[in-house]
């Protein structure tokens, strides 16, 4: 017997509420539970949709932006110099970025046809319909209540009981029929709105998705599009045969090395190969060697470094090091030759006149080639100079002009002795200017001598024997103060030249490398008015100072401009008579060198200024001296002996005697004066001026 269905509830069996009717609103109940379910299900995937297809915009849009990137990246091997692939990288992001813009049309088109449709369909028709329900059994629970209440009057219960039983039966079952005949309905219609509320989202997914499809169509089948792909395909593909090639020539590259490099397997090649003769025209060579290290003269130890010759130097780099150091530097005195140190094999030694190495090699073809190359670039005068002279830096030559006004000023006033000047050497005499300028064994001090007797001689402005620098306190103020570290000071022959500077400097460096000085003396270089003074930073005492006047010349290195240098007039006293000399002294600052030139100008040319306004006094003061010698010169001689006062410190001329009249004349009085001798200074009474006979501006004065 095939089972009855129902299509929808019976409105007019609503008030009966019979056990049928209860069981088949039961049955429409249930199924409009596992609708709301089921609709609730597909309203979560359609979201998780729409949340995919926002995060594949993000991804594409990312994509876009790390693809534009690529040119901004410093790669460190770039073999791209044309630009193509950051090109071509670029028109890639700008579709990948139109792509975004479909994916975020599709999900707002997902979001507005299928999630919005079921969220409304939920917070509508469903929730209203859990709600009825609700009602639904509330009002049959009263109706059975009020049924129950009146089932249980008696006879002899009052006429008003009974009325109110009877009435309160009717409202119930009123009510109870209301809601039944509304939730009976919305049952029905519910039936009804599935077929809508289950199409319409999935109508808006393919809606959305045609679109998606459509816009990508429309761009991705444009001409311009379709070559550009071709052309990359066709670019990619040369490129995969180009890397196939490559790869096979590396390969029969590597076998053919393999092939030719087996006697370099050997430390020494065994007597039955043919081994190669060692080249004896190379003029440079790189590889490892044992290098000999010494320990306190005596002890000794090996240690493998990668050595080479740069400069007409031999240079070593330490394994796990950056940086070379210095082993050697090589000129026309080095002398190589075998030797056989520790009883080791292979074993040759570098000598120069200050130093030697010793260096082990792995066979006797490799140690003939590295002393035939050290010989020939010792034949040639081992480390040759650029003949082009050192050009001047602009900064390091600040404030010349006043230092050099400055030193003429101070040597016409007799406070120093002139000193020789030098031009800018050609480039045919730049290593004879040096070797003129720089004594060839002039020594390298490392420290600052800190002694009285060095100080004193150094710098010893007043005269006065026995006050030595670090006793003294510079008495003008600072105008500039700056970190440095001494890094040593020699002789030189000449007073300025920046090639004689940078020269200094290297010698310098070179001699803190070869003899293993790495310490240095930190000092506050200080600028005043009058002097350069050099100070200690922790306890400000006064290390040493040099008068402005004395220093003659200063520059920063023209490519480390860390590194500065002045050079300093000293008077040598030792001889028969006053010679002078001069030391440049080099120094390492914490900030750029050319910012201490520029200290050093700008108190150079105060100095100037000073010095220029002493003798403007000095010269006024003599006119007012000689003129007043002129007034005294033209008065009338007296045959009587002069007379001198009591105590004989002052000369009395006329109207000074005691006793005196002024004579009395017509004329006006003359000229009274009185000269003391222990100042010899002139002071005249008032007097008429007399009439000058110079149009002197300064005579006058």
């Amino acid at each position: 017997m095939a089972a009855t269905t129902y299509d929808k509830l019976p409105l007019e069996n609503a008030l009966e509420d019979s056990p049928q009717m209860r069981t088949l609103v039961g049955v429409f109940s249930a199924d409009s539970q596992a609708l709301k379910e089921y609709v609730t299900t597909l309203h979560q995937l359609s979201s998780k949709l729409v949340a995919a297809h926002n995060q594949l915009t993000s991804a594409y849009q990312d994509l876009a932006k790390h693809l534009k990137a690529y040119k901004h990246v410093k790669f460190s091997v770039d073999n791209d110099t044309e630009g193509v692939v950051s090109s071509t990288l670029d028109k890639f992001a700008a579709h990948i970025s139109e792509m975004s813009s479909w994916e975020h049309i599709v999900a707002t088109q997902i979001a507005d046809g299928t999630v919005y449709p079921l969220s409304r369909f939920i917070d509508t028709e469903l929730h209203d319909l859990d709600t009825m329900a609700n009602l639904y059994q509330t009002a049959g629970s009263e109706v059975e209540r009020a049924v129950t209440r009146y089932s249980r009057c008696r006879r002899k219960d009052p006429e008003y009981e009974r009325r109110e039983a009877n009435e309160d039966v009717y409202i119930s079952k009123k009510k109870f029929h209301q809601m039944a005949l509304h939730y009976y309905s919305k049952l029905n219609l519910v039936q009804y709105i599935r077929k809508s509320a289950l199409l319409e989202p999935v109508v808006g997914i393919l809606a959305a998705s045609r679109t998606h499809h459509s816009l990508a169509n429309e761009t991705l089948e444009a001409q311009d599009l379709t070559d550009f792909l071709s052309n990359i395909a066709v670019c990619a593909k040369s490129v995969h045969d180009d890397m196939v090639k490559e790869r096979e020539d590396n390969l029969e590259l590597i076998d053919s090395m393999i092939t030719q490099s087996q006697l370099m397997y050997y430390a020494q090649p065994p007597p039955d190969l043919a081994a190669l003769p060692p080249d004896t025209t190379i003029s440079t060579k790189c590889g490892y060697l044992n290098v000999q290290k010494k320990y306190m003269g005596v002890m000794s130890s090996w240690e493998r470094q990668f050595v080479f010759l740069e400069g007409g130097n031999l240079m070593g780099v330490v394994k796990g090091e950056a940086a070379g150091c210095l082993l050697l530097e090589l000129d026309a005195t080095t002398l190589v030759h075998a030797t056989d140190t520790d009883d080791r094999l292979h074993v040759f030694q570098v000598a120069t006149s200050k130093k030697s190495v010793t260096l082990q090699a792995l066979n006797d073809r490799e140690r003939d080639e590295w002393m035939l190359t050290i010989h020939n670039i010792a034949r040639d005068g081992g480390y040759i100079k650029d003949s082009k002279a050192v050009q001047p830096s602009l900064l390091s030559g600040v404030g010349q002009f006043f230092a050099d006004k400055f030193h003429a000023a101070s040597a016409a006033m007799g406070s120093a002795p002139s000193t020789p000047t030098m031009t800018a050497p050609s480039s045919t005499t730049t290593t004879t200017t040096l070797e003129a300028a720089i004594p060839p064994e002039a020594p390298i001090v490392f420290d600052l001598l800190t002694s009285e007797e060095t100080t004193q001689g150094q710098d010893n402005d007043d005269g006065q024997p026995g006050a030595s620098d670090e006793d003294k306190v510079p008495e003008d103020s600072e105008t500039s103060s700056f970190n440095v570290r001494f890094l040593g000071s020699m002789g030189v022959n000449l007073d300025r030249g920046q090639h004689v500077v940078c020269e200094v400097m290297r010698r310098i460096l070179a001699a803190r490398a070869i003899h293993n000085v790495f310490s240095t003396t930190e000092l506050s270089l200080s600028t005043t008015s009058s002097h350069l003074v050099l100070l200690d930073p922790a306890t400000r005492a006064v290390r040493l100072r040099h008068s402005l006047r004395d220093v003659a010349y200063w520059a920063a290195h023209s490519e480390n401009h860390k590194l500065v240098g002045y050079i300093v007039r000293q008077s040598d006293n030792s001889g028969d008579g006053e010679s002078v000399r001069f030391s440049c002294f080099v120094y390492e600052a914490d900030m750029s060198g050319t910012e201490v030139c520029t200290a050093l100008g700008a108190a150079a040319k105060s100095a100037y200024e000073q010095l220029m306004e002493k003798k403007t006094v000095e010269k006024k003061r003599k006119q007012e001296t000689r003129l007043l010698l002129d007034n005294i010169a033209q008065l009338p001689d007296k045959d009587d002996p002069p007379l001198v006062s009591a105590d004989g410190q002052f000369l009395m001329l006329d109207g000074d005697l005691p006793g005196a009249s002024p004579p009395q004349t017509s004329s006006p009085p003359a000229t009274v004066r009185t000269i003391s001798r222990s100042s010899a200074e002139v002071r005249p009474d008032p007097v008429q001026p007399r009439e000058s006979k110079t149009d002197d501006p300064e005579s006058e004065a």
